[in-house]
């Protein structure tokens, strides 16, 4: 008979179900577990907003930047390259043959003679040579002479030659050369000086004591003045030229004779000294 109070008799036992309570605590249980999953998510979910968001306004701000640069039209460039680049002079000093020899080569420069001393003073030259000689009887310039198309001095004594005509320099050996009329017609400058080079071959010339030599030489299709750093004869000279391959060269007023340049960095060298300020044509190749 059974207990309708839900009592239990000594011979009877209770299955007591656990199914409710269990259901309870694995409820319990479940619940932070569920909770912190969906906190992760959620927290994911932020940082991907975030994240994403962040690289859209840096891509914006990018892009702004780069429409924001000036856009350079072929006019712009064009005219860009048009302008003139600084002038200066390379200077390069080298052992040939065992003699030492600055190598002066002007850089965006423009060559003209002209004559006195003044010409020192230009701030404005990155260049300068005496080029002719002056005779020690009446303080003329020895050989032609022309600057700016105008007739200075007169003569063939010496066969060498320089000319610049339209900011061309050519050096060259002859008795009588059409460089000298272009000089004349063209605004042009000319002047005549011993012949050391031509067409890498030697010329001699009489004088043969020892001096501190320079030249205005023609060496891969490039002008350059150059100074011997001891003394030489003019066949000495003439042979270090030939040996370091110039191709042509003419003199330039040797000794203690004035050069200076001025490199890219604003250096400037000297070479010799500058002349009595009251000698009359003391004259000058110059490159600006």
């Amino acid at each position: 008979m059974s207990n309708l109070h839900g009592d239990i008799n000594d011979d009877e036992i209770r299955i007591i179900s656990s199914g409710e309570v269990k259901t309870e605590k694995k409820k319990s249980k479940l619940l932070p577990v569920i909770l912190w999953v969906v906190v992760s998510m959620l927290l994911i979910v932020f940082l991907c907003i975030v994240f994403f968001s962040s690289i859209e306004i840096e891509d914006e701000r990018l892009y702004e930047e780069v429409m924001e640069q000036p856009i350079i039209s072929a006019t712009s460039v064009e005219n860009t390259n048009n302008v003139k680049s600084p002038a200066f002079t390379i200077k390069t000093d080298t052992i040939v043959s065992g003699i030492g020899l600055s190598f002066l080569t002007p850089n965006n420069a423009t060559p003209v003679l002209e004559i006195g001393n003044e010409v020192l003073d230009d701030s404005s030259i990155v260049l300068i040579a005496q080029a002719a000689d002056i005779r020690g009887d009446n303080g003329g310039i020895v050989g032609s002479f022309v600057v700016k198309g105008e007739l200075v001095s007169k003569g063939e004594a010496k066969a060498g030659f320089c000319s610049i005509i339209n900011g061309d320099v050519t050096v060259g050996v002859a008795d009588a050369t059409p460089m000298f009329e272009q000089a004349l017609m063209s605004n042009g400058y000319f002047f005549r000086q011993y012949p050391l080079v031509v067409g890498g071959q030697i010329v001699e010339n009489k004088p043969k004591g020892k001096s501190i030599r320079k030249a205005l030489v023609e060496l891969n299709g490039k002008i350059s003045v150059v100074v011997s750093r001891e003394r030489l004869t003019f066949h000495d000279f003439s042979q270090v030229l030939t040996d370091v391959g110039v191709s042509n060269a003419i003199y330039l007023v040797g000794g203690d004779a004035y050069v200076r340049c001025v490199d890219a960095g604003g250096s400037s060298f000297t070479f010799g000294r500058e002349w009595d300020k009251e000698i009359d044509n003391v004259n000058f190749i110059v490159w600006r």
